[in-house]
């Protein structure tokens, strides 16, 4: 009984940061503590209950299966309290003055950002959006130390410390310029690779996005030229005979500017979902929740868009 009445309930809550953050560095920022006293709030917790809860791995840290298996008992208690303590319940949309940050893919960000605007006209908000980082962990870091309000990604977050939702599907289609001396208005499996290509590769996964998505192994494919982004790549599209595999959603904002057809894929590929994430201590803030119904009402427009104008199986 003396034992739990000496226990303080705040090491719980550095120890929580510590297996969010993998980090005992990150987790004193984050707290605003110093590393030592991160160190120390652990070292106490490790005793009071008589066990190992992190073991070093290479430069950082893991779980014990103690240590996973405690967090995953406390976790959603001690959000609970921190989400209730930090709520924010003073955001008014219409009187306040605030720029939220959010990550996006490539793919998301013109259009979602002409859609912003216009929801967003007449008001003091602006909401700032910045190109994925190359890194998944970079990504999901800045979330959980609060440097980015939101991020749209592809890759759906297995933290517990993390929630999402899907917001859209995105898809792939074929691009050639128009003018292509051997395609016109459709292609099939035996023209596609019988042509140079223009490989778009995700550096996320390591692999071209035609590879990411399609259902089956394809045949080799003669590389024109290789790329990292999207616009890029629709650009050399434009002024070249290579054709490319790029996303449904951006050509059909681009093709007329980049004067590109926009053509079904002559195999089977799967959709993308677009997940929005956030902070699991962002749950219940006001603020957040606002610009989480913002970014879900921007995307269902832009899905309308995309339908209308989507050619048809690319889908």
């Amino acid at each position: 009984m003396s034992k739990q009445k000496d226990f303080d309930m705040n090491l719980l809550r550095v120890f929580v940061s510590v297996c969010q953050t993998g980090s005992f560095t990150k987790a004193s920022e984050e707290l605003d503590l110093t590393q030592s006293s991160v160190s120390n709030a652990i070292r106490r917790l490790k005793k009071a209950l008589g066990n190992e809860l992190f073991t070093r791995s290479g430069r950082g840290i893991e779980m014990t299966a103690f240590g996973k298996h405690f967090f995953e008992s406390v976790e959603p208690s001690v959000m609970s309290l921190v989400n209730t303590i930090g709520r924010d319940d003073r955001f008014e949309p219409l009187t306040s003055s605030r720029n939220f940050i959010v990550y996006a893919l490539e793919s998301a960000l013109p259009r979602l950002q002409i859609r912003l605007r216009e929801l967003l006209k007449g008001s003091n908000i602006t909401v700032t959006l910045k190109e994925l980082p190359s890194n998944e962990e970079e990504t999901f870091d800045a979330l959980i130390r609060e440097k980015v309000d939101l991020v749209l990604d592809v890759m759906k977050p297995h933290q517990s410390s993390l929630k999402s939702v899907i917001v859209s599907e995105d898809a792939a289609c074929c691009i050639a310029r128009i003018g292509h001396p051997r395609i016109l208005g459709k292609m099939t499996h035996e023209q596609y690779f019988n042509e140079a290509h223009a490989f778009l590769n995700m550096r996320r996964v390591k692999q071209t996005i035609t590879e990411y998505l399609a259902k089956e192994e394809l045949p080799k494919r003669t590389m024109g030229s290789e790329h990292t982004s999207m616009l890029g790549m629709m650009a050399c599209v434009s002024q070249s005979d290579f054709v490319g595999v790029n996303s449904v959603r951006l050509v059909s904002q681009y093709k007329e500017q980049f004067k590109l057809q926009m053509l079904p894929l002559p195999f089977p590929t799967r959709t993308t979902s677009i997940h929005m994430i956030w902070s699991i201590k962002a749950q219940s803030n006001s603020a957040n929740q606002w610009l989480r119904e913002l970014i879900i009402a921007a995307e269902r427009e832009i899905k309308r868009l995309n339908l209308r104008n989507q050619p048809s199986g690319c889908f």
